[in-house]
């Protein structure tokens, strides 16, 4: 996908049964602000895209809106609508100033995300609108970069489907490959606007992903909460009949 940022399928991963997610269900990506003809239409035939969830907040949709896909339904989720002074743009991290502010920063925001009520009630809907996926159709979620807040999302589906921890970072690191082109770019952009080489260091933090940012959300989530399954249950909404059916319907 030429046009969509850290795009792709989780469908094919192993759960701890060693059955697979089926292909072609789950899409994560970053924003489809820059839709080309050929992406659309590949969204649109080999993936039957049913339903786009953007996790993103109200000025970046306004900002950056997605361009549309024929046939699929949007629906709008802002998972930081209620987290205070978090963000997740470039200019938040830009001012942050530091590498290790941006970390620690990046670290707070997972444990916010985790525990925060709004947060968890996008993520519940997000879940719901899996479910009432029409059958042969996929659902592409995404928020700006496609790492935190979809990472969270991914995270989540993965989980309830069963799939080892180990394999789940492992999806969520390809991020750091898949946004190379496009981080190099956005450093490219931040040199000739004469940003300061710690605030560069800062943003080079913000636009990868590490995998203690989701230690840090398992670690508040089992702490809070005793383990995921219980998370899942009282957080999210996922209890055991919810879970079971999500099994049976996309473990091949």
């Amino acid at each position: 996908m030429v046009t969509i940022t850290n795009f792709r399928d989780i469908g094919g991963i192993q759960n701890k049964e060693g059955k697979q997610i089926k292909k072609n269900v789950f899409l994560r990506s970053g924003e489809l602000s820059t839709l080309s003809k050929d992406d659309e239409q590949r969204l649109e035939t080999k993936y039957r895209v049913g339903k786009i969830i953007d996790l993103r907040s109200e000025a970046e949709v306004e900002e950056r809106p997605d361009m549309s896909i024929p046939k699929a339904e949007y629906i709008h989720i802002d998972i930081l609508e209620d987290i205070q002074d978090e963000g997740a743009s470039i200019e938040d991290f830009v001012k942050i100033g530091s590498p290790e502010k941006s970390a620690a920063y990046m670290e707070k925001l997972y444990a916010d995300i985790a525990l925060n009520q709004t947060s968890q009630k996008g993520y519940n809907k997000f879940f719901e609108q899996i479910l009432t996926l029409p059958k042969e159709e996929s659902i592409l979620f995404h928020c700006f970069a496609g790492k935190d807040r979809t990472g969270i999302a991914a995270l989540l589906v993965l989980e309830t489907l069963d799939v080892p921890r180990e394999a789940i970072y492992t999806d969520y690191l390809l991020t750091n490959n898949l946004r190379k082109k496009e981080n190099a770019m956005i450093l490219e952009q931040a040199k000739e606007a004469d940003l300061e080489g710690a605030n560069l260091e800062a943003l080079h933090v913000a636009l990868n992903v590490d995998s203690s940012y989701l230690d840090n959300f398992y670690q508040t989530v089992e702490k809070q909460y005793g383990d995921v399954s219980t998370y899942l249950k009282q957080a999210i909404g996922i209890d055991k009949v919810t879970r079971e059916a999500f099994n049976n319907r996309f473990v091949d």
